[in-house]
């Protein structure tokens, strides 16, 4: 037997005749240094073909234990550790590649890719830099740089290295994902659907592409196109869940009336029932890891309605335990309380809203507030880059893991292994990773907090936080879970410094005429505002409504012609672009008066406008997330910018509008009262006391 008769074996494709012919060589204890090494690397082969990875490992760690100079043996020990997820083992062997051969590009960027499989993503990116500072004409490493860029935060430069990726390969896939992906998050979602189409006609296998596709499509409106999209991925893979659940359950960003969007929830109810019938016999058929990724889905859009969404809720709940159940059980068991005697309550907090915006200046305080005489403090941050707000998290957390894009699947067991006691979820709706993870059982107790203020429907949260002033009286036959309301606001809510810099030149706003803010998202508007805005500018004849565009061309055209047959001039109406916070505080202290939306009010953009001291003029309705400027307004004393109906809301935004010395006194007013919702300690208190208990 000899090294050329193993060679010859694995040529033929008989790795099992190679392996036993490895055995007998390795057998001789006079055979030579040279041949033992080479027989080692053969036979470590033969195993790798037969899927027996603990042995090739080990074979491949005894031939470079004879020689360890050959970088390319130590890159195929990562792999083969990778393959086997021995993270930390591929790290290494990837890093003796790169000494052995500092010039080696494939050993650089394989090392990149297990320093991000271990969570050390600002060495990835080092690593990934080493690898096109070695061949500036190797793709793939440029695309994974790109990727790994955006994950540290750094988007001009991941935008850099993944359009140098496509300049040398048109084709590279990676690359050309991860610039539609890194497109649609800055809302360019035309380039984006181009490129994503572009992706799924390169293979013709790609179901991802065709999936993002059709989200890309349905950010846009397009939701036959979406439809089209989704149900190719499904031909692609069958076993793609979240195309199904696209699909069925896509909801209009700008419905064009409101019978559009009651006709909308009916489709949607449709589209529910059929995939309660279709997707747990699917799921089955599913591992557990695949069924658990698959769960990332948000109905985002149906709680924008303003109608009761408990029952739609809980029927969700219901089908995403049921596939859980058929394919991944073990992940919707009870979990015992840990018997903690005088231990620590151990608290974690899980978000992909961790910055600055809504969810982050909202819930900030509730992670880093918390006694840390009587709390352990985790902080789990899904977003990509780490801004001043996470940061702020981070340093007071006592353990802050950043999971940029992580997969249900990769966060679920590393959230299990920290023995959380409570695990809280601020925003639950508005991400499909949290959601997905929400629905299985992480910790013994589940809460959710209202940075997306509906009722979940999942049967594994616990509990419900909510502010007690936002809550009308039957607030708890609205919620599935039990319904706890903290004081004030709810949260410990930093006042913005209010402005005083600012010009309407500078925005381009209308000089000499009062401007009425409407800030909210296109998508919250709901047609039901149309008719009023009409009604409040006949009632102001010389006011303009000033709203921001939407996150598409094609969605503020929607807007804009809405408007237009409600009666509201296109003369009356300007539409600006979104500007950063600062500057968006700015133009709320250029306006007159902010106009509260019917069905879901301003939550952040209150607190924005108020702490400009813009006065807002408010109709509460049914549920808390129309009720939210109410709160704010009760708490501060200003009940006279409640209105009782349309008529008094048109009226009282006249008042101020075409009045202003009424203007002036409400402005003082309301600045005198911000200690009344800004940096209020009493919701956290409340919090810890829950807690505690």
């Amino acid at each position: 037997m000899s090294v050329a008769a193993i060679q010859a074996r694995l040529a033929a494709g008989d790795a099992p005749g190679a392996r036993a012919a490895a055995d007998a060589l390795l057998a001789s204890a006079a055979l030579p240094v040279a041949d033992r090494f080479n027989a080692l690397v053969l036979r470590s082969r033969a195993y790798e073909e037969l899927r027996d990875l603990p042995r090739a490992i080990l074979d491949l760690e005894g031939a470079l234990a004879l020689d360890g100079s050959q970088a390319r043996l130590w890159n195929d020990l990562g792999i083969l550790c990778a393959d086997a997820s021995h993270g930390e083992r591929a790290v290494d062997a990837f890093t003796r590649a790169t000494r052995a051969d500092p010039a080696y590009p494939r050993g650089w960027n394989n090392l990149a890719n297990a320093l991000r499989a271990a969570g050390r993503t600002h060495d990835a990116v080092r690593a990934a830099e080493r690898a096109v500072a070695v061949d500036a004409n190797y793709t793939l490493a440029w695309a994974n740089l790109g990727t790994l860029r955006r994950e540290v935060g750094d988007e001009a430069g991941g935008e850099q290295a993944l359009r140098r990726a496509l300049a040398l390969d048109p084709k590279q896939r990676g690359a050309m994902l991860g610039l539609a992906g890194l497109l649609r998050d800055r809302s360019e979602l035309a380039p984006a659907a181009t490129l994503f189409e572009r992706a799924a006609q390169i293979d013709p296998r790609d179901a991802i592409a065709c999936l993002y596709l059709g989200q890309t499509r349905a950010e846009r409106d397009d939701l036959a196109g979406a439809r089209q999209a989704f149900a190719e991925a499904l031909r692609r893979d069958p076993s793609m869940l979240r195309a199904s659940l696209g699909s069925a359950l896509a909801l209009p960003m700008v419905p064009a009336d409101g019978a559009a969007a009651s006709a909308a929830r009916a489709s949607y109810a449709e589209g529910l029932a059929s995939v309660e019938r279709e997707l747990p016999a699917r799921a089955r058929r599913l591992a557990a890891e695949r069924m658990q990724d698959e769960l990332r889905f948000s109905n985002f859009l149906l709680a924008y309605q303003g109608e009761d969404d408990k029952e739609l809720q809980a029927r969700y709940g219901a089908l995403a335990i049921g596939m859980l159940r058929a394919a991944a059980p073990e992940w919707i068991a009870p979990l015992p309380r840990r018997a903690r005697g005088s231990a620590k309550v151990r608290v974690g907090f899980l978000s992909t809203f961790f910055r600055d915006g809504t969810v982050g200046r909202y819930f900030e305080r509730w992670v880093t507030d918390l006694p840390r005489d009587d709390f352990e403090v985790f902080a789990y941050h899904l977003l990509p880059g780490v801004d001043p707000v996470a940061q702020r998290i981070a340093q007071r957390a006592d353990t802050f893991r950043h999971c940029p894009w992580w997969r249900p699947s990769q966060v679920a067991p590393r959230v299990r292994s920290d023995a959380l006691d409570v695990l809280v979820y601020p925003e639950l709706g508005m991400g499909a990773v949290p959601f997905a993870l929400a629905a299985m059982r992480l910790a013994p107790l589940q809460c959710a907090g209202w940075g997306h203020p509906v009722t979940t429907g999942l049967p594994a949260i616990d509990v419900f936080f909510s502010s007690a002033v936002m809550e009308p009286a039957d607030a708890v036959d609205h919620y599935s879970e039990r319904l706890v309301t903290l004081p004030g606001i709810g949260t410990r809510y930093a006042a913005p410094a209010a402005p005083d810099d600012a010009t309407r030149a500078q925005f381009g706003l209308p000089p000499d005429v009062p401007l009425l803010l409407c800030p909210q998202s296109l998508f919250k508007i709901h047609p039901d505002n149309d008719a009023l805005f009409a009604q409040v500018l006949a009632a102001a004849p010389d006011a303009v409504l000033v709203v921001f565009e939407g996150r598409d061309p094609v969605l503020t055209a929607r807007f804009r012609d809405r408007l237009a047959r409600s009666g509201v001039p296109a003369a009356r109406l300007h539409v600006t672009k979104p500007v950063p916070h600062a500057d968006f505080l700015r133009i709320n202290s250029l306006c007159d008066v902010m106009l509260d939306t019917l069905r879901w009010s301003g939550g952040n953009t209150s607190l924005d406008a108020l702490a400009c001291g813009l006065p807002i003029v408010t109709l509460p309705g049914r549920f808390m997330r129309g009720r939210q400027s109410f709160g704010m307004l009760t708490l501060m004393g200003l009940p006279e910018l409640v209105a009782r109906d349309a008529a008094d809301y048109a009226s009282k935004v006249a008042a101020i509008a075409t009045n202003r010395a009424h203007r002036e006194d409400l402005s003082a007013r309301i600045r005198a009262a911000h200690g009344r919702i800004f940096d209020d300690p009493a919701p956290v208190s409340a919090l810890a006391e829950f807690l505690r208990r």
